[in-house]
């Protein structure tokens, strides 16, 4: 319930920052997370976007956009395509790199992460389909976005863990380093079961799974 109660008042503290910027709350899209996949044909990205209904103050739908192009930034063109609302990035809590996010896809994703300004503090986590991870949803906590970095606080917390995934820290690795794997929800998983080990990236590819 508390967890509710914080994410409901980070939400409102969201919208009255963006109307002091001229944007109505009711025009905006806020983002919870990301997901990037190759494709044949480019860049799959899924945007994860909580939304709490008037009707409803104490209940949350979540609901995923995609859009596919030959790159990150024409992914994004094509998931802007019929939305009524903006999308807003700055309260992105997580990105996700899908299978084939590796070398100069890396680095256009990456790019792309500084530019749409989602946080430095932001968690970078690895699933071998970003789509599905983000898709299946949460078990605990209302949004993927919000389940993935509370899991991670939780485990660095009880086992001393320090996991060095923020965009920050990714973003100046040089193309090497490691981040936590997660797989989607199975019906009966536990929360922290949904880690499954770690992605080990060297020279922008990603090389290992311990």
């Amino acid at each position: 319930m508390k967890r509710m109660i914080g994410l409901f008042t980070l939400i409102l503290s969201c919208l009255l920052l963006l109307g002091c910027h001229a944007v109505e709350p009711e025009e905006v899209y806020l983002i919870s997370a990301l997901g990037f996949d190759k494709t044949d044909s480019g860049v799959r990205l899924v945007a994860e976007v909580p939304l709490t209904r008037e009707s409803e103050a104490d209940k949350m739908e979540v609901r995923i956009f995609e859009g596919n192009g030959r790159s990150a930034p024409a992914a994004l063109e094509d998931m802007k395509t019929g939305l009524a609302k903006q999308l807003e990035f700055g309260h992105c809590a997580l990105a996700v790199l899908g299978k084939g996010i590796e070398g100069e896809v890396l680095d256009e994703v990456l790019e792309c992460l500084r530019s749409w300004q989602i946080p430095l503090s932001a968690t970078v986590v690895y699933s071998p389909d970003a789509r599905d991870l983000l898709g299946q949803g949460s078990l605990s906590a209302p949004a993927v976005g919000y389940e993935i970095p509370d899991i991670l606080r939780l485990i660095s917390r009880e086992r001393g863990v320090n996991f060095r995934c923020r965009v920050y820290e990714v973003d100046s690795s040089g193309g090497s380093f490691q981040i936590p794997r997660f797989l989607p929800n199975g019906e009966e998983v536990a929360q922290v079961d949904r880690l499954d080990g770690l992605c080990i990236y060297r020279e922008k590819k990603a090389v290992k799974i311990v």
